[in-house]
């Protein structure tokens, strides 16, 4: 069952001349086109996690960079952005180690393509760095990258680790924002700082969609190759599954952020010295699973299987009507709003 609804359908079946389609290639260079083909296609992850002003507006200072624990010391953001050039040549010949950086996690990354999510600790400094790359080629190719990738692909409408990387900062001080105004959280949970890079070695990548929302072809330009710079935060401990105390605030939490960010327990520490709930993982949750309705939990189990049904509803038994009527949305299911004119929109969670 998994393969005949994934993979495809009748040959004797006519093709659908509505099926949402995407094509990608390098801008202002004679590049090869990639097709993706897919009716589960839609236009806000594609085309409105990423907003231009925004990304340009949250790139990392040249200036000085103050240290999270030692306010006294700092780093330029040249010499940040220095050494990442270098790890960029350092992934460029393939290898396995890095000379100014630990790799804290490369599973979604394929050394081999150079291609995924890559997270990096600098070694001098007390910082995080979160690589994105993709091309035109891997971008298309959804069912490479995981299981996991896989089943958020068919549950948001097609979004992927690298149009997330651009909810984060956004998210992230959307967050901010709402604990500030609770008396009860603000001084309670912390999250660190975070800016964009844009690195030498970039190349914009043109994505171009038809039949997605309400109109025949739009376009939008991405960087094919970005960072994500953040602090590095000193954990006592991760919150464990079998506290029901930290279950308990983890739950309350995302229950008050609107599930702005994922429940999953290993996604909060708690801050040394300061005994504090850090969030560190700040991509826009309901774009990963495709919510689209407000909703609070009472606990874990009632949100897997929450999660569950949409991953199940998503990939077998979505009628061709929902797809219809997804299709023709202009926003999706959990849209962020930039601080600019965008036009009349529904709500976020219609």
């Amino acid at each position: 069952m998994f393969f005949s609804t994934t993979l495809g359908r009748s040959v004797l079946r006519p093709k659908d001349p509505t099926i949402p389609r995407i094509e990608t290639s390098w801008t202002n260079e004679d590049s090869e086109f990639y097709t993706l083909r897919n009716s589960h296609l839609e236009e806000y992850p594609i085309f409105k996690t990423f907003n231009h002003k925004f990304f340009f507006q949250n790139l990392l200072p040249e200036g000085k960079i103050f240290y999270r624990y030692e306010p006294k010391k700092y780093v330029t953001g040249k010499t940040i952005e220095k050494i990442i050039n270098n790890v960029f040549k350092e992934i460029e010949q393939k290898k396995k180690k890095y000379k100014d950086f630990i790799i804290l996690r490369r599973r979604d990354f394929n050394r081999r393509k150079k291609s995924g999510l890559l997270i990096l600790k600098c070694k001098k400094y007390p910082f995080v760095v979160k690589i994105f790359k993709e091309n035109p080629k891997s971008f298309v190719l959804h069912k490479t990258k995981g299981i996991i990738p896989t089943f958020f692909f068919y549950m948001s409408g097609g979004i992927n680790r690298h149009l997330l990387g651009f909810t984060r900062i956004k998210n992230l001080q959307d967050m901010q924002k709402r604990l500030n105004k609770s008396p009860l959280w603000k001084n309670k949970v912390t999250m660190p700082r975070k800016w964009f890079i844009l690195p030498k070695s970039n190349r914009w990548m043109n994505i171009s969609g038809f039949n997605i929302g309400k109109k025949r072809k739009q376009k939008i330009k991405v960087p094919g190759i970005y960072c994500l710079v953040s602090d590095w935060v000193d954990g006592e401990r991760t919150t464990s599954v079998f506290s029901s105390k930290d279950r308990q605030t983890c739950m309350q939490l995302c229950n008050y952020l609107e599930l702005a960010i994922d429940p999953h327990i290993d996604n909060f520490m708690i801050e040394r010295n300061t005994g504090k709930v850090a969030i560190v993982d700040t991509e826009h949750f309901l774009s990963v699973v495709g919510m689209r309705k407000k909703k609070t939990f009472r606990g874990y189990f009632s949100w897997g299987v929450y999660l569950a049904n949409i991953a199940l509803e998503s990939m077998f038994f979505r009628t061709k009507k929902r797809r219809k009527v997804l299709q023709n949305k202009e926003w999706g299911p959990a849209r962020l709003t930039y601080n600019e004119p965008i036009g009349k929109s529904p709500s976020p969670f219609a």
